[in-house]
């Protein structure tokens, strides 16, 4: 199983090197192993029920007790099999689609990073492994949407896609780890057994859990970056519309729902948020002229119709929220891949330029037209019955039915005007002459895909009783909390469902017949205004580069001795605060050892400092004082040779000599001296200085003064010799038992020395221009 949920990263660094050698042979290689990584999974198919679920554990850091756990129930299979079959389909796609492109070696591993990130996410059985798979999606998908990096609005669109989902990701960190304190557990089955509902921190883990889901699913109003991150290649739009990104926070949701099901706030914020997302996103889709941005619009509709049954929280709801995820992600990749075709094949994906293209690319066509009528929920196909199961929910909600169906119903009538727009208005509608000589039909590797999802909606419309019995029954069963089966019958005899489905064909007809008067009636709706959320989102990412450029101006002042009177300044009064606050004061000052001089050079070490001392405060020659400073240490050095502490002194006697050479060698580039003349200042400065020495001086008197047994001391006493192999104890402790603290600081140091080189090769570049 691991390897069968990491193995995407392994193919990711396999396409690096091999698709440039042999790129037709590596992306059709990749997308039958992908292929295989779904009929892997789906050989889980019968062992995962209702009631059993699967756990996978493998030991990660044993002294830590840090593990990987995965678990396979019914909804993690059902989402784990669409992102693996539809990441086979649609990286078959992009064999055809990314032939010629440039990197295209870095779009094949992103994406296979990005389905790897996803399947991790939906299988974690660890409430911070979920949120680790979670971010890893939304770096991944970056990479993805800025793609084309030579491209402005690319980069832009990727930026504000990061920032969005990766703020909710944060919030969604908070409110895991509340989960986690509150359950008790960071194990996901034992969170879902447990009652959250009487917890103090309940509005906080909600609210923390909404902006995680709505920003990763485009809920209003975090809505705006998915349209703008069609700057994406097609097949990047097709996989994350389709069965991956967007669908994390619906995981989420589903995922969590037998925790909070039943309470007031959380299905009244879904029912609120998603229906008002379902409208906006419809109305704003009817409004598009580009393919894609219809496509996108839609989804965030789709994605709030599917919150908003979440919301409802009857098994009749949770039922038709899984039935529409599935019916929406295979005629959406569909339709995603058409107007691909459309765009690669006829060189536009304006509709309004589009239109009798069937002749020239029937396959394609085809496909449009089994997608636009399970997209419009015409019968036979999954989504008549998606339609009906939604309309049966809202109808029989606990609460808001008559509005909640009213929203279904708007939105239900917009999307057949919408499929009859892109299915009918595309390949049959009347031709544009320029575009139609160009059109022609697509390469096998694009076609078959959208053909292949658009029939699959038509042959689960006839034959779907293992889809209901094998896969949803058991995903409905574990967002629910009991088991539960599907009914995906076609006929149900006569009911207001069926009268409704029928007068939402024929008023979607109705609307694609007057359409322009709908624009025109709503035409204001595309106007800019200052109080959009994008327009918000701006504004906010303006006044945060405005605070940070005041902090930097602030803070970051140029000059050393503020910095050095900041930080100085800041600790003494923190330390003193401390111990004011908590009367950590020493009752009395410890018996000190008696000052013994016995022979003349002990007193050697005094003599230097107060020769340095002195000249430090009588000379103005920087080269007088940096001597002075180096005297200074070397006093201090001395001293420790007297106390038995010979390799500390070795050590201070080389930072000093480094620090002094440093000095000297670019004391001459230094700017100009100037000299404190500010008698506020001044004292200012002294102030500090005594301040923090005699803060120093309270805290090793402090220190002198407390009890000295600890368990690590003679821990490192007992074992420096035998596990260390090592008699000096400091010298043990450093190379061994606090190794990864050693190396992270020869890490950062041999970070900084990389920075120096380069900015000095820098400087010799601009001198030599």
């Amino acid at each position: 199983m691991l390897a069968a949920i990491l193995g995407g990263y392994l193919l990711a660094i396999v396409s690096l090197f091999f698709y440039q050698r042999a790129p037709q042979f590596t992306s059709y290689l990749i997308s039958l192993l992908v292929a295989g990584l779904a009929a892997y999974f789906f050989s889980f198919w019968g062992e995962v029920t209702a009631d059993d679920a699967l756990v996978f554990s493998y030991s990660w850091v044993n002294t830590l007790e840090v593990n990987l756990h995965f678990y396979l129930d019914g909804l993690s299979l059902f989402f784990v099999l669409l992102i693996t079959t539809f990441g086979a389909v649609i990286l078959f796609y992009s064999s055809g689609y990314m032939r010629g492109e440039a990197y295209a070696n870095r779009f094949f591993a992103y994406m296979l990073i990005f389905m790897a990130s996803m399947i991790g996410l939906v299988l974690s059985a660890n409430i911070i492994q979920i949120y680790v798979f979670w971010e890893l999606t939304s770096i991944s998908s970056f990479l993805l949407i800025a793609y084309k990096s030579q491209s402005a609005d690319a980069r832009k669109s990727a930026l504000q896609a990061l920032l969005v989902t990766a703020g909710g990701g944060l919030a969604l960190l908070a409110g895991l780890i509340l989960i986690g304190l509150e359950s008790g557990s960071w194990y996901l089955p034992d969170i879902l057994e447990h009652d959250l509902s009487q917890s103090a921190y309940l509005p906080a883990i909600l609210v923390l859990l909404f902006l995680g889901a709505f920003t990763k699913s485009a809920q209003f109003p975090f809505h705006f970056w998915l349209p703008n991150a069609m700057e994406a290649p097609t097949p990047v739009s097709a996989y994350l519309h389709s069965a991956t990104m967007v669908k994390a926070g619906i995981f989420l949701l589903f995922r969590f729902n037998p925790v909070f099901e039943g309470i007031e706030y959380w299905q009244q914020t879904l029912m609120i948020v998603g229906s008002a997302t379902m409208l906006m996103g419809a109305v704003l889709a009817m409004l598009q002229k580009d393919l894609k941005k219809i496509l996108a619009y839609v989804t965030i509709s789709t994605l709030g119709l599917m919150v908003a049954a979440i919301g409802i929280g009857t098994d009749a709801a949770l039922k038709a929220g899984l039935v529409y995820l599935l019916v929406h992600a295979l005629y959406k990749g569909s339709m995603f891949m058409i107007a691909g075709n459309a765009d690669h094949e006829a060189g536009t994906k304006d509709i309004r330029k589009l239109g009798g293209l069937a002749k020239k690319m029937p396959f394609t066509a085809a496909a449009a037209v089994l997608s636009g009528l399970s997209m419009a929920g015409f019968p036979p196909l999954l989504g008549f019955i998606g339609k009906e199961k939604l309309y049966e929910a809202s109808m029989h909600a606990p609460s808001f039915e008559i509005l909640l169906t009213g929203a279904f119903f708007i939105s239900s009538v917009l999307y057949v005007c919408i499929a009859i727009i892109l299915a009918y208005g595309a390949f049959f509608g009347n031709a544009n002459a320029q575009v139609y000589e160009k059109a022609h039909e697509a390469p096998f590797s694009m076609w078959f895909g959208p053909l292949l999802l658009a029939s699959a909606g038509l042959l689960f419309g006839f034959f779907n009783y293992p889809l209901s019995e094998g896969i949803l029954g058991p995903a409905v069963s574990s967002i629910a909390g009991n088991s539960l089966s599907i009914d995906l019958k076609l006929w149900h005899g006569f009911s207001w469902v069926l009268l409704l489905s029928v007068v939402t064909l024929a008023s979607g007809l109705g609307l694609y017949l007057v359409r322009n008067k709908y624009e025109k009636l709503l035409s204001f709706v595309q106007k800019e205004r200052s109080w959009t959320p994008e327009q918000l989102y701006f504004k906010a990412l303006t006044g945060l580069d405005r605070l940070a450029l005041g902090q930097t101006r602030f803070i970051q002042s140029g000059y050393l001795n503020n910095y050095l009177i900041t930080i100085i300044g800041f600790l003494s009064v923190a330390s003193a605060y401390i111990y004011i606050s908590r009367d950590l004061l020493p009752d009395q000052i410890p018996e000190l050892a008696p000052i013994r001089t016995r022979t003349v050079y002990e007193l050697t070490p005094l003599l230097l400092i107060g020769v340095g001392v002195y000249k430090i405060f009588t000379t103005r020659s920087r080269l007088t004082m940096l001597v002075s400073i180096g005297l200074l240490g070397f006093g201090v050095a001395s001293i420790f040779i007297f106390f038995s502490a010979p390799d500390v002194s070795i050590t201070q006697f080389l930072v000093e000599t480094i620090t002094l050479l440093i000095f000297m060698l670019i004391i001459h580039r230094l700017p100009q001296h100037k000299l404190l003349d500010n008698v506020p200042r001044q004292f200012l400065h002294v102030g500090v200085s005594i301040v923090f020495g005699c803060l120093m001086t309270l805290i090793l008197l402090s220190v002198e003064s407390a009890d000295g047994a600890s368990g690590f001391k003679d821990y490192y006493l007992e074992n420096s010799l035998e596990i260390g192999k090592g008699k000096n104890v400091v010298n043990v402790i450093l190379v061994d038992f606090r190794a990864l603290d050693t190396l992270g600081e020869v890490t950062v140091i041999c970070i900084a020395a990389l920075g120096i080189v380069a900015l000095n090769q820098l400087n010799l570049k601009s001198e030599e221009k």
